[in-house]
């Protein structure tokens, strides 16, 4: 490394990252700015594990080892397991640089400018707290998807389509298109504006921390903002490669949603305001058709307990999955999926909705009793 600050720090948060880790080095390494000639002259890199108990502490010191050992990057491991959001807070204070670039474990860069053209874009756009790239489907990649990764696509309406422009506005940078929140997969945030609203908020420490840290950022006038044109890669985490690991997090999202709807001002403005977008509004209906679904299949159960006519509750439950289906249609024609694999999606529906309602209700607990102070995971 040279005696020269770097411009950006790419921050990559590694949790059971042993399948993945290997390829994020071999990312980075193709990383390229059109005005240097070697990465030690603008870019540092961290890679934080947050206690994995897998063997990506072991892959990564091989994948470095295998790329030189530059200088440049860095290799740490918490002494505990932090969560997300305090793992991010750690790795933005040890950054030298001006802006900080999260990339979780389950993304790959699409572009070997990317990280380059997020700087320039910083550096252009000073009113920018945050700016995400495009989420794009392996397949565009030609890598294959797994069950579990289609149905977390289709199921929580992952923004695989590029976001559309704020109608009637005459101001805001050309190139960018403002956003409800930032989800931190590939994003690049301003340190100085992390610093003004006092980082992420560890109430939070696995979901839900992006919508929060968006509010603060836009209460402090900054704005959050996506690149369509800059393409990163979405996989599936090892968090998330199970049908009983997506049902851990529809409880997880469940549990969080009370606090950042009910603690953070203008929360809301990031899911169904106009800023959201017309995906992460969707998104919102869903959450509410999940809870709706949850008292149908309560009521179902009852009717048939009680040898109701089966016209009481089968027209419910229809309408219910009917409704799914028509907020579901436009993932369902991205996202190749098989008879049977069609089949587990929607079979696996009222397990999601029960799952989602059920968290729910414990983060409602949580926000009103005297365990509001404790992290919510």
């Amino acid at each position: 490394m040279t005696g020269t600050a770097p411009k950006i720090t790419v921050i990559f948060l590694l949790y059971n990252a042993e399948r993945t880790v290997e390829a994020l080095v071999e990312a980075i390494g193709k990383q390229r700015h059109p005005a240097f000639h070697n990465q030690e002259e603008w870019l540092e890199v961290l890679f934080m594990d947050d206690q994995s108990r897998d063997d990506t502490a072991k892959k990564l010191q091989m994948a470095l080892e295998k790329a030189g050992r530059p200088a440049l990057y860095r290799a740490l491991s918490n002494p505990v397991n932090l969560g997300l959001s305090r793992t991010l807070n750690k790795a933005f204070k040890l950054a030298r640089s001006p802006y900080g670039l999260s990339c979780h474990c389950d993304v790959i860069f699409g572009r070997d400018d990317y990280v380059a053209t997020m700087l320039e874009l910083m550096e252009s756009y000073p009113d920018a707290g945050a700016i995400t790239g495009q989420p794009v489907l392996p397949t565009a990649a030609g890598r294959s998807m797994p069950l579990a990764e289609k149905v977390n696509v289709v199921t929580n309406l992952m923004d695989i389509f590029p976001p559309e422009p704020l109608m009637g506005t005459s101001h805001g940078p050309k190139d960018l298109v403002t956003i409800g929140f930032a989800e931190g997969r590939c994003d690049v945030f301003r340190i100085a504006a992390l610093e003004a609203v006092g980082y992420y908020d560890t109430t939070l420490r696995l979901a839900g921390e992006d919508q929060v840290l968006a509010a603060r950022l836009r209460s402090k006038g900054f704005e959050i903002y996506q690149a369509p044109s800059l393409p990163y890669f979405l996989s599936v985490s090892d968090e998330q490669d199970s049908l009983e690991k997506l049902l851990k997090h529809q409880m997880l999202y469940g549990r969080a949603h009370p606090y950042i709807l009910l603690k953070v001002r203008q929360a809301s403005v990031g899911v169904v305001g106009k800023i959201a977008g017309a995906n992460r509004q969707a998104r919102t209906l869903l959450r509410a058709l999940q809870l709706v679904s949850s008292a149908v299949y309560l009521w179902t159960l009852f009717a048939i307990l009680l040898g109701l006519p089966a016209g009481s509750w089968l027209a419910p439950l229809l309408s219910i999955f009917l409704a799914k289906h028509l907020l579901f249609l436009r993932h369902l024609k991205a996202v190749p999926l098989t008879m049977k694999e069609f089949l587990v999606l929607y079979g696996f529906q009222p397990l999601l909705d029960i799952a989602y309602s059920l968290g729910l209700l414990h983060g409602l607990w949580l926000v009103s009793s005297s365990s509001k102070s404790r992290p919510i995971s």
